[in-house]
């Protein structure tokens, strides 16, 4: 049970973005989507982000968007196994572990300038993935299953403990890139992504206790019981080897490597267990991504592509470690990834999206689908079974010459199945709805608002340590945009 213990503090590397998208990889950049996800194949300054080849077809001039978001998010699991009966600070078998996630302000900018009628320039900045602090205030599932599975394996008849763990995970992007109109109707992009990863993880398990005594001091009466069971079984071997009785002093032998064992593991727990276990490390990492991008503009119709390459990043540790979380990381590799200086890749996998728009006198129909290479990807983004896809379906109508109504949804469909889910890395699917509306002031300002909710669904299944687990997420995001042409 040992490998459990960072094995889920380890992918909250991989933990899904905030807003919306796949797993280390925000497609909400700009409160626009709020209103109407399918953004792939627009003709408007957001599109720097989801349409770049598109800019090419904005009016001549400068053009900017200034967007803030609010994202609240809750990671729900419902956890059941009769071992937690034995937790005398709550002895039910079925328990609700929640980390509350909130990113309040969410920042963003998009810029272009279309120069003549073939070239125009772009530039944004936003959070590309991650985006918040994740706090999970009593603890996960799995750390009650280490400290108190190697404790009722020591024959405690009752345990308690402390937990925490808080997670913090930025992925900020600076991109720029160059769009040129190759035909009337044909564009094209190129440009190229700086991401900056600051990330940090903070957590402890701590006043261990078994039959209401200090667990360290439990277990090292368990290793001085078993060893003085151990040395007596090894006695009583050598005497029945002496009398000729070879079968009696096998059995004693292999008795006393029984209880031999059981002194190792329980003085290994008194060691584990004589302080807090206590995770305090940060990880910083740059990368580049490279985009290209199509458009193809045929009047009323739109359609466009872009692929963002893979992003290889890797992650160098600053920690300041307790000595026994350190001493275990020469044991067990999920641990080790967590020492001062160590090295963690991290990919942003690569991504294609694909869009269409369609208009309609005042009616604009979108569609879009978007598929991540999370497989490809190093790092623990890789323990996926498939990868990530999403379906994406927009409408807007402008009511009047100022004002606009939108709405929109989306699936997302991760390749997730029981093997790869960890309490702090699980990721659902999900069904997103948003919606929204556009107020054009003037013919210089135009100020986007929307709300996105998810519809999670539930993910039933029973882990190694035959915990029955169901895993489930919340989410809501607000946001407002301001956009200026010149």
């Amino acid at each position: 049970m040992n490998k459990k213990l960072l094995i889920g503090a380890a992918a909250l590397i991989v933990s899904t973005s905030t807003f919306a998208g796949g797993l280390l990889t925000n497609t909400n950049q700009n409160a626009t989507y709020l209103r109407n996800p399918a953004r792939d194949a627009v003709i408007a300054i957001d599109g720097v982000y989801s349409n770049p080849a598109g800019i090419a077809f904005l009016p001549e001039g400068f053009h900017f968007s200034l967007s803030w978001q609010a994202a609240f998010q809750k990671r729900e699991m419902n956890a059941t196994n009769n071992l937690f009966k034995m937790n005398t600070n709550n002895p039910n078998a079925d328990r609700k572990f929640v980390g509350e996630s909130t990113a309040p302000v969410i920042p963003s900018f998009q810029a272009a300038y279309v120069f003549n009628d073939k070239w125009s320039v772009s530039a944004q900045f936003a959070i590309g993935g991650g985006g918040g602090k994740c706090e999970f205030a009593d603890g996960l599932p799995m750390f009650e299953e280490m400290i108190g599975g190697k404790l009722a394996g020591a024959k405690a008849q009752s345990y308690s403990l402390n937990q925490n763990l808080t997670g913090e995970q930025y992925f900020y992007g600076i991109q720029v890139g160059g769009t040129y109109k190759v035909t009337d109707n044909v564009s094209v992009f190129g440009g190229l992504r700086g991401v900056i990863a600051n990330c940090s993880y903070v957590g402890q398990i701590s006043n261990m206790k078994a039959n209401d005594m200090e667990a360290s001091a439990y277990l090292t009466g368990v290793s001085q019981q078993a060893t003085a069971g151990s040395q007596q079984a090894a006695a009583a071997a050598t005497q029945y080897a002496q009398a000729g009785m070879t079968a009696e002093a096998a059995q004693y032998n292999a008795m006393a490597q029984g209880y031999a064992d059981a002194a190792k593991e329980a003085a290994a727990g008194a060691l584990l267990m004589g302080s807090p276990l206590v995770l305090d490390c940060s990880q910083k990492g740059f990368g580049l991504t490279p985009i290209v991008g199509v458009d193809v503009n045929l009047g009323n119709l739109n359609l466009a592509a872009k692929y963002e390459f893979r992003t290889k990043i890797a992650l160098e540790n600053e920690s300041n470690n307790s000595a026994n979380l350190a001493a275990l990381a020469t044991q067990v590799p999920a641990v080790a990834v967590y020492a001062d200086g160590a090295e963690v890749r991290s990919d942003i996998p690569a991504l294609m999206t694909l869009g269409a728009q369609y208009s309609l006198s005042s009616v604009r129909i979108g569609a879009g689908f978007h598929y991540y290479w999370d497989k490809d990807a190093k790092g623990s983004a890789t323990a996926v079974s498939d990868n990530t896809w999403e379906a994406l379906l927009g409408v807007e109508w402008d009511t009047t010459d100022k004002l606009t109504l939108s709405c929109g949804g989306l699936r997302t469909q991760y390749g997730f199945d029981d093997a790869d889910m960890t309490d702090t890395g699980f990721n659902i699917s999900s069904y997103g709805l948003c919606i929204g509306a556009a107020y054009q002031i003037n013919d210089m300002l135009k100020v986007n608002a929307g709300y996105l909710h998810s519809f999670y669904d539930n993910h039933e299944f029973t882990n190694a340590n035959g915990t029955v687990c169901d895993y489930t997420r919340k989410n809501d995001v607000v946001g407002v945009s301001l956009d200026f042409k010149f």
